[in-house]
């Protein structure tokens, strides 16, 4: 076999590993604060059913707070739809902390049943362990809260059986899936009058990963899924069985009873998982130039790589309805495997 030949050879299988890795479904890690708003229940189920369809894989499920009925709540979601072994983690150290609605009522219902550990580890930690197994530019991160536990990852140093935080991610994340902002204007500018606080109450950490992260961030802005977007769900897991842990969540939320809620988290889940397909469309040109205060601008000339969401028009009018159905679909799926 000459040269020619050989070097033909190796061509065609590298592609055809490309190929490969292009078509299978994408790992999934999800950071959540699963603390101040019922959705991030909602988003858990959504990514669940997601993975049951075999469209995704989970690789770890962590809490970007440090309160452990936030991370309790999380296990009993995971088992409820049988992966109660997913890696779980909390900030160890100093965090966003307030008063949930639900976390702690869920919490005390399910806490056999999801056999959480005495001491949860450091969710750093879950990212190292998890990262490190994981093929190269092979995941996608997906934040539903507040960027804490992302900051810290970065500014982990390199050891001598390590490397460094930010290098770790620069390797192996395919790209960061942020819920944050609110992407209003051409080009678009946040003024903080609609609310960012999935940015506002960390503002250091949101102001580090943003201006630091070393590969491709995809915002989904508020308007896209919550104010000002109007699309919201929740009644349908009246139809769930009572002991379903993401209706619980709902039902203390709204203090018994479960009602619909925006759907801004369920949106990130379903771009993380799914792409754009016929749901959004997405602009590239740019990057998000943010100020200490939270407030940012949208720099077309921007060179990070920066991309965020936008809705798709049919027949000029948002298909706000047609995404409504699909995650309600997926919202009140049973688990595959209990």
């Amino acid at each position: 076999m000459d040269t020619r030949t050989v070097f033909s050879a190796f061509v065609f299988i590298f592609s055809s590993i490309a190929c490969a890795q292009e078509t299978l479904p994408p790992k999934i890690f999800c950071d959540t604060d699963m603390l101040t708003d019922c959705d991030d229940a909602g988003a858990l189920a959504v990514l669940h059913a997601l993975a049951d369809r075999r469209e995704c894989e989970i690789l770890a499920t962590v809490c970007s707070v440090s309160d452990v009925d936030s991370a309790v709540t999380v296990a009993a979601i995971n088992a409820w739809y049988g992966r109660p072994d997913l890696p779980l983690g909390v900030v160890r150290g100093k965090s966003v902390m307030m008063k949930s609605k639900f976390a702690g009522p869920v919490a005390k219902e399910f806490r056999e049943r999801a056999k959480i550990a005495a001491e949860i580890p450091d969710a750093v930690a879950v990212y190292r362990d998890v990262l490190e197994r994981q093929p190269d530019g092979s995941v996608v991160i997906v934040t539903l809260g507040y960027l804490t536990n992302l900051k810290n990852l970065l500014k982990q140093p390199a050891t001598a059986d390590h490397i460094s935080g930010r290098e770790l991610v620069r390797k192996k994340v395919a790209k960061l899936v942020c819920l944050g902002g609110n992407f209003v204007g051409h080009p678009p500018r946040d003024d903080l009058k609609l609310g960012n606080v999935n940015f506002q109450r960390d503002a250091d950490s949101a102001l580090h990963v943003i201006q630091q992260w070393p590969g491709r961030i995809d915002f989904v802005g508020r308007e896209i899924g919550s104010v000002p977007s109007g699309l919201e769900l929740g009644k349908s897991l009246a139809k769930a069985p009572h002991d379903n842990p993401v209706r619980r969540a709902y039902e203390h939320y709204f203090g018994g009873k479960v009602q619909n809620r925006h759907v801004a988290d369920l949106t990130a889940i379903l771009y993380a998982v799914r792409g754009l397909g016929d749901y959004w469309d997405i602009e590239k040109r740019g990057s998000m130039d943010l100020q200490p205060d939270m407030t940012f601008t949208w720099n077309l000339d921007g060179e990070r790589d920066h991309a965020y969401l936008k809705k798709k028009l049919r027949d000029g009018q948002p298909n706000d309805d047609y995404i409504e159905g699909v995650l309600d679909e997926l919202l009140i799926q049973p688990p595959r495997q209990r």
